[in-house]
């Protein structure tokens, strides 16, 4: 049973979804820069919040906003990288969400502002996320964080991007991080799982529109090819440990699911987070929907023990 207040936006905000045969990119874009502010609660004090850019050797500039609850303390770091169908979202759009996670994680939150399709096809994103992780741990000692306490997170097709960094650390035989937060991902391009079916409609996320973002990031990349969709990885083994949160009514439930099942299969510790009530995206709607944070509040208090060292998953 859907939650009331996630209801009553379905019924209202979110009754006519996007065209997914010819979406107006500039009007999802614009649309996912306001709701914060319609659906989000006021934005949350952290003691530091700063922009920078984070330069790689392969000459990428990438824009990082870093939140840091707890100024001039070693600390756990989450690298977040934003939702909204590798096209849509940016560092502001997530930017209440993110305070969130780092106030009650006792942990800095790095986001990421990577590149979009359909302007910046796979790999963009996922390139822009990788030298962003490898300069947090290069600025480390700078960041007052623990270079072996860091995290990578995600919702929906961020989610897809932390789970692919994990894949792409392991093919260079890289550490991994010390958990992935996986938040509604999407995982498998075939995009033909049975959730697809049952919440096609009426959700938020139409099953025609998370083609449509599939195709607008895949470009001809093939469904393949794990680093694009990890849910096609042969192998999952020796990768990080994942917290992955659900919706029952979201057409990418089972891209979660079936990923926590791999994991688990290749002896990867997992642990998964019904949001009960919820649907796709619900994460930014805490002001209009006071069963999100509580969500969020159980995200947080599955996974702060083991990023600071309490706890294994």
């Amino acid at each position: 049973m859907l939650d009331a207040d996630v209801r009553k936006l379905l019924d209202t905000v979110f009754a006519a979804p996007p065209n997914a045969s010819a979406p107006d990119v500039t009007a999802l874009r614009a649309a996912a820069e306001r709701a914060p502010s319609r659906f989000g609660a006021a934005p949350e004090p952290v003691s530091r919040v700063r922009d920078v850019v984070a330069s790689s050797r392969r000459g990428l500039r990438v824009p990082l906003r870093v939140y840091d609850p707890l100024p001039s303390m070693q600390k756990p770091l989450v690298l977040f990288a934003h939702g909204g169908g590798w096209v849509t979202g940016s560092l502001d759009s997530h930017d209440r969400l993110c305070r969130m996670f780092a106030n009650r994680l006792d942990a800095a939150v790095v986001a990421v502002g990577y590149r979009c399709a359909p302007e910046h096809r796979y790999p963009a994103a996922l390139d822009d996320v990788d030298a962003a992780w490898h300069w947090c741990r290069e600025e480390a000692r700078a960041l007052h964080v623990d270079a072996n306490r860091m995290a990578v997170a995600g919702d929906s097709s961020g989610g897809n991007l932390a789970a692919a960094l994990t894949l792409r650390l392991r093919t260079r035989r890289e550490a991994q991080p010390l958990l992935q937060l996986l938040f509604y991902p999407a995982l498998d391009a075939r995009a033909a799982s049975p959730s697809y079916d049952e919440f096609a409609t009426g959700h938020n996320l139409t099953a025609a529109m998370m083609r449509w973002y599939w195709k607008a990031y895949a470009a001809d990349a093939r469904h393949g090819d794990p680093e694009l969709a990890p849910l096609a990885a042969v192998d999952c083994a020796q990768l990080a440990p994942a917290l992955i949160a659900w919706a029952r009514a979201d057409v990418l439930r089972d891209d979660g699911l079936a990923y926590a099942r791999r994991l688990e299969a290749a002896g990867v510790p997992v642990r998964t987070l019904e949001c009960v009530g919820m649907v796709h995206g619900f994460l930014r709607w805490t002001g209009a929907v006071p069963a999100a944070v509580a969500c969020i509040e159980a995200i947080c208090a599955a996974a702060k023990p083991v990023l600071h060292g309490n706890a294994r998953l």
